[in-house]
């Protein structure tokens, strides 16, 4: 009778901690950003202003900034039909790319409250793309021309900085933190696309991600930790990671072990990844936008939204508060409750 009383008790004690746990997971209030496909929200500073694009081609598209409760802001264009904002500093800096006049050249933006949109250049000639600025203003982005298609740093004093390859012949930089430690993708002297992390001291190296044939680096945070995505030796899938310069890779994976494949696209400060998975179902894909806290087990962020919201189309940013930027029939802004 007493060992029937531990089990009875022991199954309640652990029905307890279960339900607990599920009562207490963490939930978000949306902010709506904007309808439609054709609105997409791609950062998120730690102010809760987001930053995205609207419209569906080249010929009609609108850089946008969101306050935390959604009034938009148009923020013009380079002189083309095209501009959309892919970050911003909690200074309110914005980086991303237009459409010159003419409509047959992008380069990379950086606006400001005070200047407006201030075309940053390239380095040969063709086009540039910023997609991603820190807190001291610098900006990294692509620089790509008939000769080369190599990462950029840019600074106001400096101007535009090839940071080179790893021996191929491309290289894009989509992540800076506050050190000015940048991350990104390049080629490899046989052309296979591999993450790197670079720093002024010693340039670009690649990341070591294990045995993959494929990487890239979406990512990072002051504490150097990294997001993105690498194909898996074991499924040849693309597989959502965290690399951390303590305890190295971590393989991040799906909303299920199989027919699943995920990519990461922002981290935060305390190490929450944010992004997408894919279900595939019947041959179809089926997107579902993700978050790894504190690069532990996924999590569906729709069904946490009150109320619920499909979030089909990825989140792409995360702050130091938890507040998100997703996106699904509309561009959204969570915040944590």
């Amino acid at each position: 009778m007493n060992d029937l009383r531990v089990r009875v008790a022991v199954s309640f004690l652990l029905l307890l901690i279960v339900c607990t746990t599920h009562v207490s997971a963490q939930q978000y209030a949306a902010v709506f950003l904007g309808s439609g496909h054709h609105t997409t929200v791609l950062g998120v500073n730690d102010s809760g202003m987001s930053v995205g694009r609207i419209g569906l081609a080249y010929s009609n598209t609108a850089a946008l900034r969101w306050s935390p409760t959604g009034v938009v802001t148009n923020l013009g264009t380079l002189g083309g039909t095209f501009a959309e904002a892919r970050a911003i500093n909690n200074l309110g800096q914005i980086v991303g790319d237009s459409l010159l006049a003419g409509n047959s050249t992008f380069h990379a933006f950086r606006w400001t409250p005070g200047s407006g949109m201030q075309d940053l250049g390239t380095l040969d000639g063709g086009d540039s793309f910023a997609y991603a600025i820190n807190k001291h203003g610098v900006v990294v982005g692509e620089s790509r021309s008939d000769r080369i298609d190599h990462a950029i740093r840019w600074t106001r004093r400096g101007g535009m900085q090839d940071l080179g390859v790893l021996g191929g012949f491309f290289s894009r930089a989509t992540g800076i933190n506050s050190a000015g430690h940048i991350v990104g993708s390049a080629t490899l002297p046989d052309q296979s696309l591999h993450a790197f992390f670079w720093t002024a001291q010693h340039g670009m190296t690649q990341l070591d991600l294990g045995p993959t044939t494929l990487s890239e680096a979406a990512a990072i945070n002051d504490s150097d930790q990294v997001a993105g995505y690498y194909v898996s030796p074991q499924d040849g899938m693309p597989h959502a990671f965290l690399w951390d310069p303590t305890t190295g890779f971590h393989d991040l994976g799906g909303l299920r072990e199989f027919g699943c494949f995920s990519f990461a696209y922002g981290i935060n400060n305390s190490g929450d990844v944010v992004g997408i998975s894919y279900i595939l179902i019947a041959d179809q894909r089926r997107g579902h936008s993700v978050i790894w806290k504190h690069g532990g087990p996924i999590q569906q962020l729709g069904p946490l939204v009150v109320p619920k919201t499909r979030l089909r189309r990825g989140a792409m940013g995360i702050n130091a508060s938890g507040q998100i930027a997703a996106n699904g029939a509309g561009a959204w802004l969570l915040t944590p409750q």
